[in-house]
């Protein structure tokens, strides 16, 4: 267990090999839809000790959250949340887009601490018809189109300044995708950072990040002094990452667009970075595709991480 206080937020983290005990006394928990092993795990454990579990879903075309299937207004999310003592989020199932929405609507009605679980994958599933292990060819998401979300979105123009963090996982395509939706933009102007998960959850899965991105790197003629790395697993070094980025990077006169491509926890982190940046003088801007995850993407659990975030003192 780690116990560390970053700026504004303190973050309480564990580990363990079963379903954390620190769970019981949930008061509400928030669960996506579950499409492999580990997806269902995490909402059972959750279903077990939260006095109340709802499911929430982020329709990214329509701006619109949905609460048990049924959409939700910003007050009505507010009542459910305010005044209860541990809200839970299942990082394991929820997307980025519901995480955010939460996240706003704890800090509209002030509270003080978030935490979350994760449930960290054994293994990854590969594409059909792959047998070599040596390919490093995944079947994780559908790609969808790149937007941002209501609340941290920043608009574009090609004749600011602009730096670009991703955060990288095992899909290439993704940041190829990202790339050709943005457009033309001039180099001289649009600087790109890259994040890449090392140490991985496994030893050697760092080259399923590095490998088949080699191709893509080279044609935005990366460097290793625009690369970082990151441990894959933490919320708080990815938080922390995009922080030190931030500083290095940010300008008044243009926007830091934030892409978190790969893992859960670096997604957790810059959902966190991005709410502590909302309306600061140098604008911070989500820029995503909000991906539908394959069924069967992953199997079995290799760790649970149950994560707590204090808001504010």
């Amino acid at each position: 267990m780690s116990d560390v206080r970053d700026g504004q937020y303190l973050f309480i983290s564990r580990v363990s090999q079963e379903v954390p005990v620190a769970l019981a006394g949930v008061d509400v928990a928030f669960v996506g839809g579950s499409v492999d092993e580990r997806g269902h795990a995490s909402i059972a454990a959750l279903e077990k000790v939260s006095g109340t579990v709802y499911r929430l879903r982020f329709d990214a075309a329509n701006q619109q959250a949905f609460i048990d299937d049924r959409p939700v207004l910003r007050d009505a999310f507010s009542k459910i949340i305010n005044g209860k003592g541990r809200i839970i989020l299942d990082a394991t199932t929820l997307g980025l887009g519901e995480i955010l929405q939460v996240l706003l609507v704890a800090k509209r009605v002030s509270s003080a601490v978030i935490e979350f679980l994760y449930a960290e994958p054994a293994r990854y599933t590969r594409r059909e018809g792959v047998v070599d292990d040596r390919m490093r060819d995944f079947s994780l998401t559908q790609n969808c189109h790149f937007q941002s979300v209501q609340g941290f979105a920043h608009e574009y123009d090609p004749s600011m300044r602009a730096s670009h963090v991703f955060l990288l996982g095992f899909e290439p395509g993704r940041i190829r995708n990202a790339i050709e939706q943005r457009g033309d933009f001039d180099p001289d102007r649009y600087r790109f950072q890259m994040v890449i998960g090392v140490p991985a959850f496994q030893v050697g899965w760092e080259s399923n990040t590095i490998r088949p991105h080699l191709a893509v790197l080279e044609d935005l003629d990366i460097t290793e002094r625009s690369i970082v790395y990151c441990q894959a697993n933490s919320i708080r070094e990815s938080y922390l990452t995009l922080w030190a980025l931030y500083r290095q990077l940010g300008d008044e006169r243009g926007c830091f667009f934030v892409s978190p491509l790969g893992t859960k926890p670096h997604a957790v982190g810059a959902a966190l970075f991005l709410l502590e940046t909302k309306g600061n003088e140098i604008p911070t801007s989500l820029y995503y595709d909000h991906p539908e995850r394959v069924i069967k993407r992953t199997t079995e659990v290799s760790a649970w991480h149950h994560v707590v975030v204090q808001l504010s003192s």
